[in-house]
């Protein structure tokens, strides 16, 4: 009787709550849309888009003419020829003209003659380790804009080096040659070109035999629907509160039952709003991201697996908002500790950045985030295509903590109306 009586008590003040159904259901599918297409659209940025450069070229030679030749080549760079200083240079991309400026200095290639004749030589002549290397760093300079991000800069100094390598081989083989020449006084056929001998080719790494190819709407839907789910401590809490300022609380206590039965009805219908909230996170993944021009969410072959991963990790959503609103005593502490704690969670579990990519220290740290471990279950499903067997760690231990934070709530409600 009283579970039945608070089941519908909860569920009508939550349809009357229109702020909470709209952080609950429109904020997180807002989410995913936005930041899906977000990163999206930076992958397909370094793919598509060029990244404008400024190349002097004072060395006028092989270096110089090549280096340019190869970076023209890419997909990945906007280049304007210009003859200026290095001052003019970093004056044009310190006000934003460009993000890069590369210069190369005079004599580049003819100091790598001279110092790549004497290697030679040495070789030919039975020289010492020594000789062959006493050499003087070539340097290229680069000046980067403050606000170019890492990733950027990265990109430019690595084809910088992949394309100054090739050069400096060919400098190499063509001096090897004219030795060669010298000596037997047969000219030898050399290719302009290096031989491109070895080919990158990557490979997702799967136990079995799957269709999946793991992109950007695989690895959004998931963290955001843990976002989502954990956001249910914002409406939950506030009810929590709001009915013990208006006596419905008291209330619903001097029925018969215990404070579980007002957990257990709290629990039904909150886990039937996170259970929604799941369905249309994939909804979205699988309708929505497609139409907006981002690959479609591919479930994998467990739907039973997906549903029991969602079941366990809105439980833990719950147990946690429950313990939310039995610890705080008003609207503001529950709004602020509440959401603030959330994203805390997220940040550590590897919604907001990837797990691998943190201090090893916060690596360590992370494995405390439930949001962590319904991420990586989801993970198993969606990126790997595995069924329960795969899942069950991260499941039960959402379990666990939905039962810890229940416990919990139970002892500190007991503890509050024996202090009064």
């Amino acid at each position: 009787m009283k579970l039945r009586a608070s089941f519908i008590k909860e569920l009508l003040v939550l349809l009357r709550d229109i702020p909470g159904l709209i952080v609950l259901f429109i904020m997180p599918v807002a989410m995913i849309i936005v930041i899906s297409m977000v990163q999206d659209t930076t992958i397909q940025s370094l793919k598509g888009s060029k990244i404008d450069i400024l190349y002097i070229d004072n060395d006028e030679d092989i270096l110089g003419t090549s280096l340019l030749e190869g970076l023209k080549k890419s997909e990945l760079f906007n280049i304007d020829e210009d003859k200026l200083s290095e001052k003019d240079a970093k004056q044009k991309v310190a006000k934003g003209d460009y993000r890069i400026a590369v210069l190369i200095p005079e004599g580049t290639t003819d100091l790598i003659r001279k110092q790549i004749k004497p290697y030679i030589s040495s070789i030919f002549n039975g020289g010492s380790s020594e000789q062959k290397n006493e050499f003087t760093k070539i340097q290229i300079k680069i000046l980067s804009d403050p606000t170019t991000k890492n990733t950027f800069r990265h990109t430019i100094i690595s084809s910088l080096e992949i394309y100054t390598a090739k050069i400096e081989t060919q400098i190499l083989l063509k001096i090897l040659a004219e030795n060669l020449e010298q000596m037997t006084g047969v000219k030898p056929e050399m290719n302009e070109e290096p031989v491109e001998a070895v080919e990158f080719i990557e490979e997702f790494a799967f136990e079995k035999k799957t269709k999946i190819t793991p992109n950007s709407t695989q690895h959004n839907v998931p963290a955001w629907t843990m976002f989502a789910m954990f956001f249910i401590v914002i409406p939950l809490a506030g009810n929590m509160i709001q009915e013990r300022n208006d006596g419905s609380f008291f209330r619903l206590m001097t029925m018969p039952g215990s404070y579980l039965t007002v957990l257990a009805s709290k629990t039904s219908v909150y886990l039937l709003v996170a259970f929604v909230q799941f369905i249309l996170m994939l909804l979205v993944g699988i309708l929505i991201l497609p139409a907006c021009g981002l690959p479609i969410l591919k479930l994998g072959s467990h739907p039973l697996a997906l549903a029991f991963m969602g079941l366990t990790s809105g439980l833990a959503a719950i147990g946690y908002g429950l313990l939310v609103g039995t610890i705080t005593n008003t609207h503001e502490q529950s709004g602020v500790f509440g959401s603030v704690s959330v994203i805390i969670l997220a940040a550590l579990g590897g919604i907001w950045y990837p797990i691998y990519a943190m201090p090893e220290i916060m690596q360590k740290i992370s494995i405390i985030s439930p949001l962590n471990w319904g991420l990586n279950g989801f993970y198993e499903i969606f990126l790997k295509d595995s069924g329960f067997i795969n899942i069950i760690g991260n499941s039960s231990a959402l379990i666990i903590f939905f039962i810890a934070t229940i416990a919990m709530s139970l002892f500190i409600e007991k503890a509050k109306r024996l202090n009064k």
